[in-house]
């Protein structure tokens, strides 16, 4: 067989195992990126932020993110925008920081919000005590308007597992949803250790209230690391763009089920990269990732690759729809520390 056909059958395959899942809209990087930048020297938010969620209401976009100082204290800040590219900073950050007692002493970060009928919902990361990555449980506050006050709970709504399990060390980014039958789904990210090589997997979470939460647990897995509960979207294999850490940031239903947006990371010649994800699925517990995956990565942003080759993250998608526009939030990890957007297109997609 001739070099040429060979190589046009084996890109033909290729295409076709690439449509044998639902492709993710074609996300465009803004060309005045970043979109949201630290704080002056001295302010709550100077050394970092990262961990956009972007939450809509009457046309009007607010943007929750973790911010970071010198010490190393985090907290959760807001921004708001008429149209989704500028954005300024709430004067009364930030809105939700910690306030040394209980178990979001020292650090609160990365965060979802949900309206719950006359409310808002926030569910949190907590940290107790000083320390490198996330906290071992998540909060939740309330309030009546997005820019508050917000009232935290006083003990948390979902916590790692045991000793042993997949989830012991830390949970975090979380996406909540509600259906129309009242039920709750939490889907979070969680792990051993926040360290290189262990690997860290997506979990799901059920509630009737939003308060009491049970997380999903396969009764075919009784042994560790899965006794107790199990991921929903695991890690690829090695070699895998995403062979050791998958992070979830968005969920969201369409017209087929359920979509998922989510970071993936691996280690190439001893560097960190990280990039965009998608899956899919029918009834929210089995997913099936996208052939293409990664969709979206730093080559795909201007901004960051002009900074140069070190800079390899792009992570944390907040994805929100509006009209026949979809706008990705995302941020370029906590080196680069800043925030940018990618917007694509919708004609043609159910959703």
């Amino acid at each position: 067989m001739p070099k040429t056909i060979f190589l046009l059958i084996l890109l033909f395959i290729s295409a076709c195992r690439q449509n044998d899942t639902p492709s993710p809209p074609e996300f465009k990087a803004y060309e005045h990126n970043p979109i949201l930048e630290t704080g002056a020297p001295g302010s709550w938010d100077d050394q970092f932020i990262v961990a956009p969620c972007i939450v809509m209401d009457d046309q009007v976009f607010y943007m929750f993110y973790l911010g970071c100082n010198t010490t190393g204290v985090t907290a959760v800040g807001l921004a708001i925008s008429d149209d989704g590219f500028h954005f300024e900073k709430f004067a009364g950050n930030p809105v939700v920081s910690p306030d040394y007692t209980g178990f979001d002493a020292f650090g609160i970060g990365e965060v979802t919000v949900i309206r719950d009928d006359s409310i808002w919902v926030m569910y949190y990361n907590g940290r107790e005590t000083a320390g490198y990555g996330p906290g071992p449980s998540f909060g939740r506050a309330t309030a009546k308007l997005l820019t508050g006050p917000w009232q935290r709970s006083e003990m948390p709504v979902l916590e790692t597992g045991r000793k042993g399990e997949w989830d012991a060390g830390f949970i975090v980014s979380a996406s909540v949803l509600r259906q129309e039958d009242g039920r709750w789904l939490m889907y979070y990210t969680g792990g051993t250790e926040f360290v290189e090589d262990n690997p860290v997997h997506i979990g799901m979470a059920t509630s009737n209230n939003g308060i009491n939460w049970i997380k999903y647990n396969d009764p075919a897995t009784t042994q560790h690391p899965f006794a107790g509960s199990d991921p929903v979207l695991m890690i690829g294999s090695k070699g895998d763009w995403d062979d050791t850490w998958v992070g979830v940031s968005t969920v969201n239903r369409n017209s087929d089920g359920f979509e998922m947006y989510y970071s993936g990371r691996t280690i190439y010649r001893n560097i960190e990269k990280i990039a965009l994800g998608y899956a899919t699925s029918q009834d929210g517990v089995q997913w099936k990732k996208y052939q293409g995956n990664p969709f979206y990565d730093v080559k795909k942003d201007p901004f960051i690759m002009s900074i140069g080759q070190d800079n390899t993250v792009i992570e944390s998608p907040s994805v929100i729809f509006k009209g026949n526009t979809g706008f990705m939030y995302y941020d370029y990890g906590t080196i680069t520390g800043k925030i940018g957007i990618a917007t694509a297109a919708l004609q043609g997609r159910g959703r």
